[in-house]
């Protein structure tokens, strides 16, 4: 690239090129904000930062399992071949890591989810996953129930209705199963959404990418305009960016013999 006849174009259209970095910082700008008349206007972002909050539920039964070392006491009930005896009253504790799985997904099954998004405002959502032990696959009897939203607070408020929602929605089912109360699965609530994160920043991609399209769009401008003028004016003019030199001053030259 020829840096000398760039900046020769440049400098010739540098009206040209300054209306464009012009037009590229107003139309990036429009992109980034939007314009509230609220009193006094004020410039506000379009795209929001989005934060996280979790509640995490525990999936168990009642007469908290959990904390018994012994699991021995029994209920009335049927063994495998349906004859009437005395059968554990509390499940196989491996058991619920599989329920947990399960009901990470109900929680987001569309009748939740509608329930939850009724009353969520913009950009409000949420998901749910299983917990984990720390550096394994482990999966534990506990559930995620994750909470995105535009503010801290929204985050957190979506989180807590959908976990509320879900217990309620697995009630719903238990009831019309007609499930006796102690033989239900129970998920209660061990932590409530709370201290939101910083999930993701708003994105700046768009604004910068429209302001560099228009900045090479004016320049291509510019070079087209520039190889439409004649050969001549152009060589006689490649120069007029810069200052031309001063002339140089011939010395007279002195007779020897004067100077001796």
């Amino acid at each position: 690239m020829d840096l000398r006849r760039f900046i020769a174009v440049v400098w010739r259209f540098r009206l040209l090129l300054a209306f464009g970095l012009l037009l590229a910082v107003v139309l990036a700008t429009i992109t980034m904000f939007r314009v509230v008349m609220d009193g006094t206007p004020k410039l506000v972002h379009r795209q929001d930062n989005t934060w996280l909050s979790a509640s995490t539920m525990l999936v168990t039964q009642s007469g908290f399992p959990w904390g018994r070392a012994i699991l021995d006491e029994t209920i009335k009930g049927t063994d495998g071949e349906g004859e009437p005896g005395e059968i554990g009253r509390f499940a196989d504790p491996a058991r619920y890591s599989g329920l947990a799985a399960l009901y990470s997904r109900l929680a987001v099954a569309d009748e939740v989810r509608a329930q939850v998004q009724r009353r969520s405002g913009p950009g409000q959502h949420y998901d749910a996953d299983v917990v984990q032990e720390a550096n394994s696959q482990t999966v534990l009897p506990m559930i995620y129930i994750k909470g995105y939203g535009p503010t801290p607070q929204a985050a957190e408020d979506v989180a807590n209705r959908a976990s509320l929602v879900f217990r309620r929605y697995l009630r719903d089912l238990q009831d019309r199963s007609r499930i006796l109360p102690e033989k239900r699965v129970e998920v209660s609530v061990t932590q409530k959404a709370g201290a939101s994160e910083l999930f993701e920043k708003r994105s700046t991609v768009r604004p910068i990418m429209l302001f560099l399209l228009v900045i090479m769009a004016f320049l291509a401008l510019a070079f087209t305009l520039e190889n439409l003028r004649p050969r001549e004016l152009r060589d006689e003019q490649r120069d007029d960016w810069e200052p031309h030199p001063a002339e140089a001053v011939e010395m007279p030259k002195m007779d020897s013999a004067a100077a001796g």
